[in-house]
């Protein structure tokens, strides 16, 4: 991707003695990748890790014993990855524009051709039959599961589509672009219904709240903003990291809001009162990707320092 802006455990352990964490460190730190770590996810049940990076690799990992299951080489750097919400499956977005789906027991199950630029984001649908992607091309396509056919393009966004996301009911997508906006679409329709504006600059991540009612987003302006997902109302702003915000997320129960910056921290936020409740230092370059467990004990990392991270001591 050409418009990507960009503003060390031996020191980790350092701040460590120094007192200066506060008690929070990863579980464990995962190295096995030769690039940075764009995108990271858990598998429905929890027993897996996915992990795409520039080096051009998709990694599926034990998420138990963390050991690297299979590794494979689709083509193109790796920007997203996203798991079935039912099935044992991952679909990753490439460099390349192609979207490959994998079987992680047989391999590459399909591939779905059709962006004319890099796949920024991927998501499927909460009851897993659709695949929703972003890219450079300006555009996002909705995608049958099943069969690899393209069943909607959506065209309206000014710049590239760095993020989507599907509401909890699969009935609206909400997209952010590299021209500073959300926008809200009917899913089924292709029909955009909002755009909402408020950032100062390019919007990198969205995300619904689990019950539908609110939109999060992440910025290159350094903030984080909760839109009321029906008005397209600004309800509150996050400030407090230092550098882009490249990833933001809820946490399954919807009580807390996760996000990953430039700053090489996370942070974990009160989603009512947009309050910091915790700050998570450890990487060495800056976040790319987060997710937590289905079950919301743990968080997962990407980062530009190669590494995936393992957080368990993360509640406030």
């Amino acid at each position: 991707m050409t418009l990507k802006r960009s503003p060390g455990c031996r020191f980790w352990a350092l701040l460590c003695m120094l007192g200066m964490v506060q008690g929070v460190s990863p579980e464990e730190t995962l190295s096995k990748h030769n690039g940075p770590v764009r995108s990271v996810a858990y598998s429905y049940d929890g027993i897996q890790l996915v992990s795409g990076s520039s080096d051009g690799t998709l990694k599926l990992w034990d998420a138990g014993n963390h050991r690297v299951i299979k590794t494979s080489w689709p083509g193109g750097y790796i920007l997203s990855v996203a798991c079935s919400p039912q099935q044992k499956r991952v679909c990753s977005g490439s460099s390349d524009g192609i979207i490959r789906i994998w079987d992680p027991e047989s391999g590459l199950y399909r591939s779905l051709i059709g962006h004319r630029g890099t796949v920024n984001s991927l998501a499927y649908s909460p009851e897993g039959s659709r695949i929703l992607s972003g890219s450079d091309d300006r555009t996002l396509k909705v995608w049958d599961a099943h069969s690899g056919r393209e069943l909607a393009t959506f065209i309206g966004h000014r710049g590239y589509v760095l993020a989507a996301a599907f509401s909890p009911d699969g009935s609206r997508i909400v997209s952010g672009a590299v021209d500073r906006t959300l926008k809200i679409w009917d899913a089924a329709g292709g029909k955009a219904l909002m755009t909402l504006e408020g950032h100062e600059d390019y919007v990198r991540t969205v995300a619904y709240s689990p019950d539908g009612s609110r939109i999060l987003s992440g910025s290159d302006d350094k903030t984080l903003k909760i839109w009321d997902a029906e008005s397209g109302k600004v309800l509150k702003t996050l400030r407090g990291h230092e550098g882009y915000v490249r990833f933001a997320a809820y946490s399954p129960d919807g009580g807390q809001i996760i996000s990953g910056s430039d700053d090489r921290t996370l942070k974990i936020w009160d989603a009512e009162t947009g309050q910091t409740l915790k700050t998570l230092n450890g990487h060495e370059d800056r976040v790319y990707s987060l997710a937590y467990s289905p079950d919301g004990t743990r968080l997962v990392s990407g980062s530009g320092d190669r590494t995936i991270k393992i957080w368990t001591d993360f509640f406030p």
